[in-house]
């Protein structure tokens, strides 16, 4: 995977550790969400999550590239990358302001980052090694895990656009383990 797509993967990883509930974050209707609009409005709705170690599984369900032959068609679907991240009680204390930014190295930003009832509607655009993306995501959370589907569009060197899919779960799988 390019930067890029890991960078939108990581910080759709990221808002996912945060779970989601309660209405649209463009708090200045300037039509754009900006990462403190975003923690804020995690912060002041969002349910906390639990402390403890969690699973990420993204899992690519299509890509589409110009130019694409016919026999590639499916290359890359199932293809599936797993990360383990721990959650401490100080990173959850800390507030959503970290959890929303995991990941994103501040190449990334939101278009739209809608929150109601434990269901997510965002669209988050990402720029790293001078190309952008844009992802939207669908999908549920809780304080304990999330599902989500999620399209990016982005730059494929030497092909043009080109469309990415991939859905992402997210479970909290047991306590930390101990410090070394």
């Amino acid at each position: 995977m390019t930067r890029i797509t890991i960078i939108a993967a990581s910080a759709a990883a990221a808002l996912l550790v945060a779970g989601c509930s309660g209405g649209n974050a463009d708090a200045d209707g300037n039509g754009e969400v900006s990462m403190k609009e975003a923690a804020d409005k995690a912060r002041d709705e969002m349910p906390r999550p639990q402390p403890g170690l969690y699973k990420t599984t993204v899992t690519m369900t299509g890509l589409e590239i110009p130019g694409m032959p016919p026999e590639m068609a499916g290359h890359g679907a199932g293809l599936t990358t797993t990360s383990e991240h721990c959650l401490t009680q100080a990173e959850v204390d800390k507030g959503f302001g970290e959890l929303v930014k995991r990941g994103q190295d501040g190449e990334c930003s939101y278009e739209r980052f809608d929150v109601a009832g434990g269901k997510l509607d965002a669209v988050m655009v990402c720029n790293a090694q001078g190309r952008a993306a844009r992802m939207e995501m669908t999908g549920t959370t809780t304080a304990t895990g999330a599902d989500l589907e999620a399209e990016m569009a982005m730059e494929f060197d030497g092909a043009g656009k080109g469309t990415m899919r991939f859905t992402a779960k997210h479970e909290r799988i047991g306590e930390c383990p101990p410090a070394k």
